[in-house]
């Protein structure tokens, strides 16, 4: 049996290295959060190889006391913590003294400032002295783990490695606008952003001006500040969205779900959202120590905090335009004015004249019916180009919207049953239709009680029809007795509107196609059905005209 002994400190700072600094991006990490602990207005970034041959820091913070400069490199020596009740109000982005001692383990690290300079090679002091007066730190990491070549054959693509500081500093100017960014990448400029306090120009330096001008402000929100991106602006992994706390970059997946929660019938199945969310909270509120990278954070009340969150996304998605086929000469009032929103898609074809009429109340190259093609798709022209649209989403959208207003205004449109309809449900269905009688009647659905696990189905919304109501009732309540984040009704009215919409594969007459596209066009949040399931697509007149080869 072998003895326990001490590690030689030379590896066991190896190890505690492994710990904060897992490649190169970690090191521009803690560099930056140096820099900006100091003060910093300005951080440039230049990284050679793909920061295996040197990454060099520079910025223009209140730097390092001459004095302290070798002291700086000394595990866990810090100027932002002193007492053990310090950890409980921690407002600094980096303060367990380690950063600098981890990366100087395993490379070749030279440190310039107040005049001071040191160099330090696998955590052994190689030089000190004198050096440039320049303001701020100068920090140059050089041979990034030379000294232990098993850390480098884990490290990805030279590209993949690059993606990773850029999203490191990226995040960082997103979420610090008031701070000028430059990174380069082998002479290359990969982020630069202008420092000068306009978060849409640091949206726009990082993701584009496109992306910038989607992006809604969430203003008068005491707790939570930043930007999220309109529906209509979204993306195919979550790698837009940046979440933070008290200025330092966190990943939390409960935080993620807040935020799409919001999202929720707004976007395209598998699509996410842009944004840059800082949540301001009291220091005591959070413990910032729970990982060794400091990427996750714990919450004293996180119920709080992922209200907050959620208030303020749908609060900036309030004002978020709802996104629409462009139309000539019409205004929305227009377009609006020539919806009755009472009036059925079914009563609304009763007469081709009807349709016609409401047709032409909303004016000329709205979308035009062509007619129906497939098992459900309807095909229209419209300005832009040829538009498919899957006529059960989109009639679903038209529902759901119309729902949703009964529930806010309380003046719910239903049809008594002729025959009223007994089902058998779980008693926990009965107490949330007892819990939510009043809002299922402005939905539209009237019911008695009719023994301990039975309800009788008096009345329907007016859009249903009387066959779908069974299956339509379970569902609903199913929905709010599951009541996940405050949003039962709403999906009980994303339920409702499943069964009352149009089946995909009904046919549908040219009045029923004309109806349908003229409310959607009307319908807010139109790109997607209420689950997220989009209901349209586009296909431009350039693009057909590139295809064809035609000129005109």
């Amino acid at each position: 049996m072998s003895s326990i002994h001490l590690l030689a400190p030379e590896v066991a700072d190896a190890i505690a290295a492994g710990e904060v600094i897992e490649r190169p991006a970690s090191v521009v990490k803690e560099l930056v959060e140096n820099a900006l602990d100091a003060d910093a207005r300005r951080v440039n970034i230049d990284v050679r190889g793909a920061g295996k041959i040197s990454i060099r820091v520079s910025d223009d913070g209140a730097g390092i006391p001459a004095e302290d400069l070798v002291l700086a490199f000394v595990r866990h020596a810090t100027s932002k913590v002193a007492t053990l009740s310090d950890l409980e109000t921690i407002a600094s982005l980096g303060f367990r003294g380690e950063a600098l001692a981890s990366i100087a383990s395993v490379a070749d690290v030279e440190c310039a400032s107040a005049g001071a300079r040191i160099r330090i090679r696998a955590g052994e002091v190689v030089e000190h002295g004198s050096g440039p007066l320049l303001p701020g730190v100068t920090m140059e990491v050089k041979d990034l783990f030379a000294n232990v070549p098993a850390r480098l054959k884990f490290l990805k693509s030279d590209s993949t490695e690059q993606a990773a500081m850029k999203d490191v500093v990226s995040g960082f100017a997103l979420l610090h606008p008031h701070v000028r960014f430059q990174l380069t990448l082998d002479g290359r400029s990969a982020v630069s952003s202008t420092g000068d306090g306009d978060r849409r120009r640091a949206i726009g330096s990082v993701h584009g001006p496109q992306v910038a001008a989607e992006m809604l402000d969430m203003v008068g929100m005491p707790l939570v500040v930043g930007m999220v991106s309109q529906p209509r602006m979204s993306r195919g992994s979550r790698d837009g969205m940046v979440l933070a706390v008290n200025g330092r970059p966190i990943s939390s997946r409960p935080l993620v779900y807040a935020l799409e929660e919001c999202y929720q019938g707004r976007l395209e199945r598998g699509r996410h959202p842009i944004a840059v969310i800082d949540i301001g909270i009291d220091p005591e509120l959070v413990d910032v120590n729970v990982h060794p990278a400091k990427r996750e954070v714990r919450f004293r009340e996180e119920g709080a905090v992922f209200s907050a969150l959620q208030r303020a996304v749908r609060s900036a998605l309030g004002g978020s335009e709802p996104y629409r086929y462009q139309t000539a000469n019409v205004a929305p009032s227009v377009i609006a004015s020539a919806v009755a929103p009472q009036l059925t898609l079914h009563e609304a074809a009763t007469s081709v004249a009807t349709a016609d009429k409401l047709v032409q109340r909303t004016a000329e190259t709205v979308l035009r019916p062509i007619g129906q093609v497939g098992p459900g798709y309807l095909v229209a022209e419209g300005p832009q180009g040829l538009v498919l649209v899957d006529q059960h989403a989109a009639h679903e959208r038209v529902l759901y919207n119309r729902l949703l207003e009964r529930l806010r205004t309380g003046r719910g449109m239903s049809q008594p049953l002729l025959m009223p309809q007994a089902i058998d449900v779980e008693p926990r269905l009965i107490a949330a239709a007892a819990d939510h009688r009043e809002d299922l009647a402005n939905l539209g659905l009237e019911y008695e009680e009719f023994g301990p696990r039975s309800l009788r189905i008096t009345a329907v919304p007016v859009e249903m029809p009387a066959g779908r109501a069974t299956a339509a009732v379970q569902e609903t309540l199913a929905a709010l007795a599951e009541n996940r984040e405050g949003d039962a009704l709403e999906k009980a009215a994303a339920a409702l509107a499943c069964h009352s919409a149009v089946r995909f594969g009904d046919v549908l007459d040219q009045a029923e196609q004309r109806r349908l596209l003229v409310d959607l066009e009307a319908a807010a949040e139109s790109v997607t059905c209420p689950h997220g399931r989009p209901t349209r697509l586009l296909i431009e007149w350039q693009d057909l005209t590139r295809h064809f080869r035609r000129n005109y």
